[in-house]
């Protein structure tokens, strides 16, 4: 059974802060964003969340979705399903089945490789996949300068054409002190040593994407679009171009730097910028990361129409500016 993306849908806050903002206030901006989303006062995960899956399922009728996946690294509450609220906003059937994906950037793609699972369990056409986050850390530190935010959201289907499934592998290892939270914390943390970060994330991705490479019997050369987590723009850039894979393939996968670092979302941002260019045959790579730390390298060829409504372009260009200080209240740091 083939299973594919038949459409997909983005929300990306109105709100942008300037890197300008920060050297102008701190004198210094430990990341490398032109401008970042930011949330309203009125937003949060999953009213982002509800925008870009109303998007995605435009045009099809609610009740033939019969599974729901989620994820955020940083849902609104600590216990919880959300899937109850989502299925209330939506519109959705009350017995699809569900699932809820956290606690790491690595939820996006397990919320979309567990929907991807769940269609082979309900008799309904097709499943939704919702990926929302906006990463946290005290103003203070370095981390928080790039965090952004933002949403994406996938149906999926059996047996249609659209942005086909073709192969997975995954890598993980144990990585102590990267961007972590504890119990009763709203603020992500690490110990502050780049280059050990940036080391550790070069060899997880490294192993999932050859990996992948090697199952698929494929080469680099065979990808069009090659979409790398971004924690930073530079890092993924420098790793891919490491890993055999030209500016071409990376050019509309790298949104880090007009959005910033949106956390489980960042791969799956990624990719539906990269749909809305993409050509029927071509295929497309995507890796996602988690600190601690894992990945998975996931292969897709498009191989029919995968539909939106609203292009990322446009949700770029729709924007206003604020102020740092007016940043620092909607973080009521001030």
């Amino acid at each position: 059974m083939n299973k594919s993306v038949i459409s997909y849908g983005v929300y990306l806050p109105y709100l942008r802060i300037k890197r300008d903002e920060y050297i102008s206030a701190l004198g210094s901006c430990s990341a490398a964003f032109k401008e970042k989303a930011v949330m309203d006062v009125d937003e949060d995960i999953i009213t982002m969340a509800i925008e870009a899956a109303r998007d995605a399922m435009a045009g099809l009728d609610p009740a033939q979705i019969g599974a729901l996946s989620l994820a955020s690294a940083n849902f609104p509450y600590s216990e919880k399903i959300m899937a109850g609220t989502v299925i209330e906003a939506l519109g959705l059937n009350n017995n699809i089945l569900t699932c809820q994906h956290g606690n790491s950037t690595l939820a996006g793609t397990e919320a979309f490789l567990s929907a991807m699972g769940m269609l082979d369990q309900t008799e309904q056409k097709y499943a939704l996949v919702i990926v929302a986050d906006a990463p946290v850390a005290a103003a203070a530190v370095d981390l928080e300068h790039g965090f952004g935010a933002g949403a994406c959201a996938f149906v999926l289907a059996k047996d249609e054409p659209g942005l086909e499934l073709e192969g997975v592998y995954a890598q993980a290892g144990e990585a102590m002190g990267l961007r972590y939270r504890l119990p009763g914390e709203t603020g992500v943390r690490d110990i502050g040593v780049k280059t050990y970060a940036n080391q550790v994330y070069n060899e997880i991705i490294k192993g999932a994407a050859q990996g992948l490479l090697q199952k698929m019997q494929l080469a680099p050369n065979d990808y069009s679009h090659v979409v790398l987590h971004q924690n930073d723009a530079k890092t993924a850039a420098a790793l891919a171009k490491k890993m055999g894979f030209g500016e071409e393939q990376l050019n509309y996968g790298q949104v880090f730097s007009l959005v910033g670092d949106t956390g489980a979302c960042s791969a799956m941002l990624g990719l539906c910028n990269v749909l809305d260019h993409a050509r029927s045959g071509e295929r497309i790579m995507i890796c996602s990361y988690g600190s601690g730390a894992g990945s998975h390298a996931i292969s897709f060829k498009l191989s029919g129409a995968c539909k939106n409504t609203r292009p990322v372009k446009s949700l770029l260009e729709n924007k206003k500016y604020i102020s740092y200080i007016y940043y620092l209240k909607l973080k009521r740091c001030i």
